[in-house]
């Protein structure tokens, strides 16, 4: 075996050549996760170890008849030969390859950090595949391979291929979608439980496509997670729930107030300039007398103290915006931080709302905690997906009186959340 320095064309023009043999063979593309990272912290000469280190581990395990080539920066190429040509043996052979790559310790400096993530890919799931083919299902698997944490060897098919085209078309889309303003908020009444009076809406994504179809964040946050672009979804729905203010405004009653609770992503919250943005798109647009803004945060952004998450936060203090935790008990975070930070409120998961009573691990215990730590702090709670009258009640008994869920109301577009509260308005007969 021989590592070579070679591009892409090279790497073709093997396959081409063992495609006219007669011998079996698989091809395995593969990325060292830490050598840029190792590159910036370290320089360009460390990164080159790394690359040399994994090269030679590589070539010590690889069977004997073995090809690889340097395809790219961080990049490597093996075309190995097989005994039976199967998916099965070249999934079995990098398996063993990754967990060789670990980590080389040095005289001086830093270990090296070999994890590599690796797409294989041979003839037998689409017989007579060209080179080309063959090398692109192989680095499409490699990146696929890329997007899960750790050791990672995914094996090309034909599902993969096309969950890769539908997820690219699909981002493609949202990214349109973004530019043209196709994002708004729907609005899910958040009830007072004892008068079934509503005090605020949490605003909901929704996708309002061209056609008029409408697409649930089930259909696209993972798409928007995976671009990078769930700050820019955060952003345009706040945007369309500033612009509903006034119009809700407008149908309260008298010495009526409302909250709107919006969510922020990670990905808003760990980027400064989507967090400029947030705060330029709070002061632009002033809230109506009786309106009041809450934003949301999953309750993983309070794991580690980070100055610019508590400096965020204050600033929307400042501005007299309103903090929830969501999905609360869900997570890891430190009651201290709680107790440190500005927040107001709690937002309850739907999972211990739906285990109220349940005949195998009921979740009343945790929820009666959860009350406590909101009256100890004095912080609000507000119980998410309510669905029954008996869930009502327990939660009322229980001191948490305010809720959100199907017995209310669907997500609401902003006329119908008008028209629901010009109805709780309405003089009874």
């Amino acid at each position: 075996m021989h590592p070579r320095n070679d591009d892409p064309a090279t790497l073709l023009t093997l396959l081409q050549n063992r495609g006219q043999g007669a011998s079996p063979y698989g091809l395995l593309c593969c990325t060292f996760r830490h050598y840029h990272r190792f590159e910036a912290l370290y320089g360009h000469a460390l990164a080159e170890e790394l690359i040399a280190a994994g090269l030679n581990t590589l070539e010590q395990q690889a069977p004997t008849g073995t090809t690889i080539l340097r395809t790219g920066p961080a990049e490597l190429a093996l075309l190995l030969p097989l005994g039976t040509g199967h998916d099965a043996e070249l999934l079995a052979l990098a398996q063993q390859l990754n967990h060789r790559c670990t980590v080389v310790t040095r005289p001086t400096g830093p270990p090296l950090l070999l994890t590599m993530a690796i797409g294989a890919a041979t003839t037998e799931t689409r017989p007579g595949s060209s080179a080309g083919e063959l090398l692109s299902r192989a680095r499409l698997a490699m990146h696929a391979a890329q997007t899960r944490a750790g050791h990672q060897v995914v094996i090309a098919t034909p599902t993969l291929q096309v969950q890769a085209e539908t997820q690219y078309q699909q981002e493609a889309e949202l990214v349109v979608a973004l530019e043209e303003q196709q994002l708004t908020a729907y609005l899910q009444p958040i009830i007072n439980l004892r008068n079934r009076q509503v005090v605020g809406f949490e605003c909901l994504a929704r996708w309002i496509r061209a056609d008029g179809s409408m697409l649930t964040p089930s259909h696209f946050l993972a798409q928007a997670h995976d671009a990078g672009l769930t700050a820019a979804v955060d952003l345009q729905v706040l945007q369309a729930s500033l612009r509903a203010a006034q119009p809700l405004a407008e149908a309260l009653g008298p010495g009526q107030t409302l909250l709107l609770s919006a969510n922020l992503s990670a990905q808003l919250v760990d980027s400064e300039p989507c967090q400029r943005r947030l705060l330029d798109l709070i002061s632009h647009h002033p809230l109506p007398h009786g309106v009041n803004l809450q934003l949301e945060l999953l309750e993983e952004a309070l794991n580690e103290a980070d100055p610019g998450l508590e400096d965020l936060l204050q600033h929307l203090a400042d501005r007299h915006v309103q903090i929830a935790i969501d999905d609360f008990g869900t997570g890891y975070s430190s009651l201290s931080r709680l107790h440190n930070l500005p927040i107001d409120a709690i937002k309850v998961d739907r999972s211990f709302v739906q285990r109220i009573n349940a005949p195998g691990k009921p979740s009343n215990h945790l929820l009666d905690m959860l009350v406590a730590i909101g009256s100890d702090l004095k912080i609000r709670l507000t119980a998410e997906g309510v669905e029954t009258e008996q869930q009502r009640q327990w939660l009322l008994e229980h001191g948490i009186d305010q809720a959100q869920g199907y017995l209310f109301s669907e997500p609401l577009s902003v006329a119908g959340a008008i028209d629901y509260l010009r109805h709780q308005n309405r003089p009874g007969p």
